[in-house]
């Protein structure tokens, strides 16, 4: 019989300290040269690139410097567009990536739930802003895969209950007008956008300016304007609006700008403790005569937006017509052949002096990103693939995303302002695709 002799305190010890000194893999591929880092990286695929940036601190910050450099589109899953993978399209969630350098589509290997669970209501400074069951909104960076959650807005939206349905969509108890007036109500992810919540966006990016940034919201059917900051505890802020509807809402510079449909524009100043959000000027401008002129000749439907651009503040009219042919034609309804669709735009720039819009006939370097993402100005010199003096554009039509006859989530394309013409971003063989697809623009391309 063999004794077995148990190593003593001491000799443990020093094993143990050889281990730890042992050098980790972190530790290794910390030293890799950072040229060389960067040569690897950009060899690798997109799911190849996020999944290598959670190596170390080093290999992250390299990797993010690649992604936050590149505009991306979030689409839905190609095949349970086309092919009817899903018994409901409400069932269907963002499952690839766009690469507009590359003109290629990278595709998750695993959707993350929020992705087909949750509303996408909104997307700023490189975030996705979602909205799920009970009205919890949170921010979701797929580069990241960080999560960030705000106090529900159940009360802002007059919900007692939200519940997500097996189809994918959603049954909300809600109160109208008055708390002894219930109604219950089913609907698609859409029409929550169309009814409850237009447009999120956000005052910073979470990872700068010291974790200080807030939360703002264009809700219930775009008549109020909520605010919270970021850590505040069940804590929204109705903002004091004087010109609803609005059509579009962006932050610059700690102030807030609501453009209503009635051509005005309201500014207020977040500075201040979320209490005492003070609004700074209400500004009533007349609308251009060329982009009613065209209005009204083509019968078409306009749809606006905010833009800041090099310190410009920017008006766009989107024209949408009814009936479109295949090269954005308006088409009488008799002679219809499609659905509806983009047909034209107009930029026009704030002369705060004059207090009038003049128009601009060119972006020069730099190019517009619009749909149901914060509306954003890039410079194509910093981002070269982008094409200057372009307007890149998704569809943001709620409202008409579930007509028997219309095509949710078609209306995206990219105009060229010099020379009025259209270009396709990305197709599907389908007529109709949800969710609509979403712009994520990093806040290194927010730079001037």
């Amino acid at each position: 019989m063999k004794l077995q002799v148990r190593p003593r305190r001491n000799q443990m010890k020093r094993r143990r300290r050889r281990l730890d000194s042992s050098p980790s893999i972190p530790s290794i591929v910390e030293l890799l040269p950072l040229e060389i880092l960067r040569s690897i990286f950009n060899k690798l695929d997109f799911i190849d690139l996020v999944q290598a940036k959670s190596a170390c601190s080093s290999w992250n910050s390299v990797g993010q410097d690649l992604v936050s450099r590149i505009p991306w589109l979030m689409l839905p899953s190609k095949l349970e567009v086309e092919d009817g993978f899903t018994p409901s399209a409400e069932n269907n969630g963002y499952n690839g990536f766009l690469n507009l350098c590359e003109n290629r589509v990278y595709n998750m290997k695993t959707t993350p739930d929020e992705f087909r669970e949750s509303c996408c209501i909104g997307s700023s400074h490189g975030w996705l802003v979602f909205l799920e069951q009970k009205a919890v909104p949170f921010l979701s960076n797929p580069f990241r895969q960080v999560k960030i959650q705000f106090p529900s807005v159940d009360r802002l939206l007059g919900l007692k209950k939200m519940e997500r349905n097996m189809n994918g969509g959603y049954k909300l108890d809600y109160f109208k007008n008055n708390k002894n007036s219930r109604f219950l109500f089913r609907c698609g992810k859409h029409e929550v956008r169309e009814n409850f919540i237009q447009k999120a966006i956000l005052t910073g990016a979470p990872e700068s300016n010291n974790g200080n940034y807030g939360l703002i919201l264009l809700c219930n059917n775009s008549e109020e304007i909520a605010y919270c900051e970021s850590g505040a505890h069940n804590s929204w802020t109705v903002l004091d609006v004087s010109h609803p509807p609005y059509q579009d809402i962006i932050c610059h510079e700690n102030n807030l700008y609501a453009l209503s449909g009635e051509n005005s524009i309201e500014v207020w100043d977040l500075r201040r403790s979320r209490s005492h959000i003070i609004k700074k000027s209400d500004i009533v401008l007349p609308f251009p005569d060329k982009s009613l002129a065209i209005r009204d000749s083509l019968r078409v439907a306009c749809t606006f937006y905010l833009v800041e651009s090099c310190g410009d503040l920017l008006l766009v009219v989107r024209f949408i017509g009814d009936y479109v042919d295949w090269t954005r034609t308006p088409l009488p309804e008799w002679e219809r052949e499609t659905d509806y669709g983009t047909v034209l735009f107009h930029v026009y720039k704030l002369d705060s002096e004059g207090l009038k819009w003049m128009e601009v006939e060119s972006l020069g370097d730099r190019a517009l990103f619009l749909g149901g993402n914060q509306s954003v100005s890039v410079s194509t010199l910093s981002s070269p693939d982008c094409k200057n003096n372009c307007i890149y554009f998704t569809e943001d039509n709620w409202g008409r995303m579930d007509e028997y006859y219309s095509y949710g989530g078609h209306d995206m394309g990219i105009y060229n302002l010099k020379d009025g013409s259209f270009k396709s971003i990305y197709d599907f063989s389908s007529d109709s695709f949800l969710p609509a697809p979403c712009w994520i623009i990093p806040p290194a391309m927010l730079e001037p």
